[in-house]
């Protein structure tokens, strides 16, 4: 034990000095240090990922030889156990991202890779078995949620099952007869030392016998990744990755499970990956490969260096900015506009006007930016100095930016210069609001409360007096209007938290403040709460435009015309407002007289500011004034005095809404649409131009004269900005990328303490690694580890810009199981559907066709079936198209054909899992003979409350309903499933009696049997949320397995410059004692029931059958309530 600890001790020595020598650029005597993970080691071979290829290198070390080339990923190498074939997952025919691709082999030499697996997604390659089939693990064919282990020839390409559920990794024993494999486990999360419900754990199987699996050692940590060997004295033992003593080392316990040995050391650093020939363990610590010598406990690093060009680390240009556009602003004077694409500013005018981008470092990244009052600068939110603060830059691109702010503590989220160019508004994410004078650079906060999301629409007064925007209130969902004097130094509320408010709008002469909020309520439902599935009212359409008086004896512009105003007109007083035509009229003239002018004074006046009326606290609540537009779903609004803009959506989900503009004037005049398929828009502040980002795709931004419509030639009004190449520095903008991954997560993590991490320290600690990265992929391995730190769920780590090759055929399917047979592909079953949902039907069961179980499908399109090893691979681009289907019938003498359409792989899964789904509510339906129910919930997104909808209310007259959300991936929308499980029918209409239809409930529409729900391991996030009420409110019982433990939630609004992100945790889940639930722990269910691997591989489900016999007790206990016979009716007396 002396010995291993010292031999830790010089390993860990031995990586800090690695990674000191590794330097700023990765440089070595030979060749780059890079970032390594996924090794496999055969003899004197050692195959690793990096640079999102294969690499190989002899186990002494020294600089690696590049095996694949491929712009895609390839990982997860294994070596044959004859060391002449190398298996991997594969990108080669067109698969993007890293969930993406098929187990490939090629031999260890070189040569062309054979694809040998067709299930798209999910795949991982964890080894071969000695007669040289290749283990590995790919979504489940059942349908069930999960993935299964499998093998494949590689010689042939047969595939065939092992026999056992739910399995994330496995390997086989030398002779083939024991599988050692790992349930459950962290598959997307980053958490150093887990114990939720999802905790990985080791189980064996003899193949050779017909008995269960049973776990290979005590559950309590997680335990995974089995390599069987055999030692020099002939012992069988199993080696694995634990995390028992806190951080996750290799250990090994006989075949039996007994006899537990450590056999690595290290401190504050996880493996995290393994593979074994049966004579060294190759594993990932780090950034660095070692090498575990099993006979005598020896371990080391392994120095391994790159050779190559490296061309993901050259200078790129970003080929589709439409990808990455962010927020557009608009300058003083229209005559601008300021972009942000991936982090980069620049300002370009309409036509030929030069594009001038701004200085910035490489590593740097800018977020929402604004024009000053002038428009010869641009304030921004950057990163150049470690904190995301207020920069300045010379708008036409000249010069270098100037630092405004120094003392930030948390993320900036917004800015608003203001009008006169003495200060600059801006708020953090911890929802504070400052203010900065831009002379002195002094600033102050000056609201502490929490302000609306990370937007709070700072407007400005004209004179820059006072400050309007939207701070929450004390009830959630709704945030009030406030109004910050500067003058006073003091905030005021302008309306009440009953309704939720938005957009404030100062007219220019400073008489109002214009602004939204959700006041009207019409119901949209039908008749009341009657009606098939009706889950209650809607009110869709409920903002309204409203304005607020901001000095007493104003008229209101929209008040209709009478002889009090025009005495008051006759006597010298303000004028009525102008009729729409003369209005128009008068703005047609005043554009034209103005453009000249106005150029040359804008700029000055905008500077030193106008005069505006004081704003009179007295009595404004009371001065609130109606715009006549009917509600609707309004945003964005903005005027110039003379009429209103604002955004409509229409309520179809993915439609983007239209700008629509009204006249302030008494003449009753209509709202008209300027545009639909509206990005973004915005008033330029001298109020004479609107900018609008508009279309599917690539928006087209455009400046145009502020008005009710736009011109009819649209040519000089188009502001030329997709063909701008954005330059990054791959290295510089991954260092970028990993600090501010660190600073989100700092920033949005819902413990401010971090959960007592040394959050510095973590920075300290990865930081070094940063240099050795490669790759997109290996960056996001990098802040996978840093994030793991604080042990928290929800934690995944998204890459959106991977390298891939080409795209190829895309992968289709027929929607049903098949068997090899000597003359082609067997039917086993065709997936079910809705019966009454023809459209929902697979492939094989469309409307007309006649295909059976036991059909041979001979031929598709004239190609012989028997030929390949899968019946994909003569299905590759025919989504959606028709094929010749052959097929043969047992006593049939002569084939058939038929045309079928075959789904897309997405569609395919989707028919497999209804499959699984439809199998279980036959079982359900039958055992209780009608009386029972099933429902699967996949997730807790507005889809799953489609699927709530239909299945719920369709089965509402059961005796007992099961409410399965095993596997569920979570979402946001258990309240909704919980209120309606919540209600109760108290009293019952009856229609005329006897003679009429059976009493119907109020509540309408409730399930009056009882309630059980199904969980298990998988069970995440709002899924466990649902649980969790289920089981607190006292609606049923709760049976499984313990939940996963992602109880944190989160908004995803963390996103890094090329949209990816490191997710962070921030809404805790807390009791009404403020006790935390669910995070790390789970869910516990009231009856515990485990679905045994190989049983459950099957076809049994012992957790299915647990929730019918706990039904069948609950009902038999207390039956539901039943429908009532009416008494007598009293009878009128004479």
């Amino acid at each position: 034990m002396r010995l291993a600890r010292r031999l830790a001790r010089i390993t860990h020595l031995a990586l800090a000095a690695t990674l000191a020598c590794s330097g700023v650029a990765g440089q070595a005597a030979d060749g780059v240090v890079g970032y390594y993970r996924m090794p496999a080691v055969h003899g004197a071979d050692l195959v690793f990922v990096a640079e999102g290829d294969l690499w190989s290198v002899g186990v002494a070390g020294g600089q690696a030889r590049q095996l694949t080339a491929h712009a895609g990923l390839e990982t997860s190498p294994a070596i044959s156990p004859d060391g002449r074939t190398l298996a991997f997952v594969g990108q080669y025919d067109g698969a993007k991202g890293p969930a993406f691709g098929d187990v490939y082999a090629m031999p260890l030499g070189g040569g062309v890779p054979k694809r040998l697996s067709w299930a798209g997604r999910g795949v991982r390659v964890w080894g071969f078995a000695a007669d040289g089939e290749i283990v590995y693990t790919a979504p489940s064919r059942s349908g069930q949620p999960g993935t299964q282990l499998y093998l494949v020839d590689p010689q042939t390409g047969v595939t065939r099952e092992l026999p056992v559920d739910q399995a994330s990794d496995g390997a086989l024993s030398a002779d083939g007869r024991w599988l050692y494999f790992t349930r459950h486990g962290l598959r997307g999360d980053n958490a150093r030392h887990y114990r939720g419900g999802a905790i990985a754990r080791l189980w064996a199987l003899d193949l050779q016998a017909s008995t269960e699996a049973q776990p290979l050692i005590p559950e309590g940590n997680n335990d995974r990744r089995p390599m069987p060997y055999r030692t020099a004295a002939g012992e069988d033992r199993v080696a694995f990755l634990s995390d028992r003593g806190g951080d996750c080392n290799l250990w090994s316990v006989k075949a039996d499970g007994s006899d537990l040995r450590q056999l690595t050391h290290h401190r504050g650093w996880d493996i995290r990956d393994a593979a074994s020939d049966g004579q060294r363990i190759a594993y990932t610590l780090g950034a660095d490969v070692h090498l575990l010598e099993l006979a005598s406990g020896n371990e080391a690093p392994v120095a391994i260096t790159l050779g190559g060009d490296f061309d993901q680390q050259r200078e790129r240009f970003i080929a589709r900015p439409q990808d990455f556009l962010g927020p557009v602003a608009l300058a003083p004077d229209g005559q601008r506009v300021l972009l942000n694409v991936r982090g980069h500013l620049a300002t370009q005018g309409t036509g030929a006007w030069r594009r001038a981008e701004l200085p910035q470092p490489p590593d740097g990244r800018c977020r929402d930016g604004a024009f000053s009052a002038d428009g010869r600068s641009v304030f921004a939110m950057c990163d150049f100095s470690g904190e995301v603060e207020v920069w300045k830059f010379a708008a036409n691109g000249l010069g270098k930016p100037e630092q405004i702010t120094s003392d930030a503590q948390i993320l900036r989220t917004a800015l608003a210069p203001s009008p006169d160019g003495r200060w600059l508004a801006h708020t953090d994410k911890n929802g504070h609001l400052y203010l900065t004078e831009l002379r002195t650079r002094e600033t102050r906060r000056v609201d502490t409360g929490g302000l609306l999301h990370e937007d709070p629409e700072l407007r400005w007064s004209p004179d820059s007096k006072a400050l309007a925007f939207a701070r929450d209130g004390r009830v959630g969902e709704r945030a009030q209007l406030a109004l910050y004097l500067l003058g006073e130094n003091r905030m005021i509320a302008l309306n009440s938290e009953r309704y939720d408010n938005a957009a404030p709008a100062f007219s220019p002469d400073g008489h109002w403040l214009y602004f939204l909020s959700d006041r009207e309520f019409q119901t949209t439902a039908v008749g009341g709460p009657w009606g098939d599935r009706n889950m209650g009212p809607d009110f869709p359409r409920r903002t309204k435009i409203y304005a607020l008086a901001l000095q007493q004896g104003l008229r209101w512009p929209f008040a209709a015309p009478d002889e009090l105003a025009a005495a008051s007109a006759a006597a010298g007083k303000p004028a009525a407002p102008r009729p729409a035509a003369s209005a128009a009229a008068a703005d047609a003239k005043d554009a034209k007289a103005d453009d000249t002018d106005d150029k040359k004074k804008t700029a000055a006046t905008l500077a030193a500011g106008v005069r505006a009326p004081t704003i009179v606290e007295t009595g404004l609540a009371s001065r609130l004034y109606e715009v006549p537009l009917p509600a609707g779903d309004y945003s964005a609004l903005s005027t110039d005095g003379k009429r209103l803009w604002w955004l409509e959506s229409s309520g179809r989900p993915g439609a983007k809404p239209q700008l629509d503009t009204l006249a302030i004037d008494n003449q009753g005049g209509r709202p008209e649409a300027i545009s639909g398929e509206i990005d973004q828009y915005a008033l330029s502040a001298d109020t004479k131009k609107l900018l609008i980002a508009r279309g599917q795709g690539t928006p087209e931004i455009l400046v145009v004269d502020a008005g009710a419509r736009l011109p009819g030639d649209l040519e000089h009004a188009r502001v030329r900005w997709s063909d701008w190449q954005v330059a990054t520095e791959p290295r510089a903008e991954w260092r970028q990328m990993f600090n501010d991954a660190w600073r989100l997560h700092r920033d949005y993590f819902f413990d401010a303490q971090m959960r007592g991490v040394d959050w510095q320290a973590v920075r300290r600690k990865y930081e070094p690694l940063a240099a050795r990265v490669t790759d997109r992929a290996e960056l996001g391995d990098l802040m996978g580890q840093m994030s793991s730190e604080v042990g928290i769920l929800h934690s995944q780590i998204g890459l959106p810009d991977l390298r891939s090759g080409e795209p190829g055929p895309a992968q289709a399917a027929l929607g049903a199981r098949f068997t090899k047979q000597a003359e082609g592909w067997r039917l086993e079953h065709v997936y079910a559907t809705d019966p009454e949902r023809p459209d929902t039907a697979a492939p094989l069961a469309a409307p007309g066709l006649d295909f059976r179980a036991g059909d041979v499908i001979t031929s598709i399109n004239g190609r012989a079936t028997r030929e390949v090893a899968d019946l994909a691979e003569l299905l590759q681009g025919q989504a959606g198209h028709q094929v010749l289907v052959e097929y043969r019938r047992d006593g049939a003498a002569k084939p058939r054909q038929a045309i079928v359409t075959p789904v897309d792989a997405g569609r395919d899964a989707a028919l497999r899992y209804g499959d699984w789904v439809a199998e279980r509510a036959r079982r359900v339906d039958a055992a209780g003979q009608g009386r029972l129910g099933y429902i699967h919930l996949n997730a807790m997104g507005p889809e799953d409350v489609d699927e709530f909808a239909r299945e719920f209310y369709a089965q509402i007259d059961r005796d007992g309903l099961i409410i399965d959300v095993r596997s569920n991936n979570g979402g946001n929308v258990d309240s909704w499933m919980l209120g309606t499980l919540l209600r109760r029918a108290w009293m019952f209409w009856q229609p005329r009696s006897p003679e009429g239809a059976p009493p119907a409930p109020n509540m309408q529409q409730v399930f009056r049997g009882r309630l059980v729900i199904l969980v298990n391991e998988e069970t995440y996030s709002d899924g466990e949320t649902f649980s969790e009420g289920f089981k607190r409110l006292g609606l049923g019982t709760v049976i499984g397995k313990r939940t996963s433990g992602a109880g944190v939630w989160l908004s995803d609004g963390n996103l890094l410059v090329d949209k990816g992100h490191a997710r962070a945790a921030e809404y805790a889940q807390l009791t009404p004692a403020g006790e935390q639930i669910i995070e790390g722990v789970g869910v516990t269910p009231d009856l515990v029931v485990e679905n045994p691997p190989r049983a459950t591989f099957a076809g049994q489900d012992a957790q299915l059958d647990a929730g019918i016999h706990e039904l069948e007790r609950l009902i038999a206990a207390q039956p539901p309530l039943p429908l009532p016979t009416p008494r007598p009716y009293p009878r009128q007396q004479p």
